[in-house]
């Protein structure tokens, strides 16, 4: 049972570390492009990815716990990498909330 929870905790986390990929790098290209702009909220590419990054931060982090948690090795060092995801969306979310001020 714990190797099964270990595989699940690890694919989250790639999940989210795909997510993170995918919605950072428009971020942080600042892509100005509307993709959708006859929606009845457009936004600019940058803008939905800071909102996505906020909305998938508190997922990755429970992700990242997981991880952590099943890891099997008892170096605490390398079970902290778990945590790198989470700290890099949370800094891009802080980024983005803190650039509109």
């Amino acid at each position: 049972m714990k190797r099964f929870c270990f595989y699940a905790a690890l694919l989250l986390n790639l999940l989210g570390l795909v997510w993170l990929v995918w919605f950072a790098a428009p971020y942080l290209a600042h892509s100005t492009a509307v993709p959708h702009p006859d929606a009845m909220l457009p936004a600019q590419s940058w803008d939905a990815a800071g909102m996505a990054l906020t909305i998938s931060l508190a997922p990755l982090l429970g992700a990242n716990w997981l991880g952590f948690q099943f890891a099997k090795t008892n170096k605490k060092a390398l079970r902290r990498l778990f945590f790198a995801p989470g700290l890099v969306c949370a800094v891009l979310a802080a980024h983005y909330w803190l650039a509109a001020l």
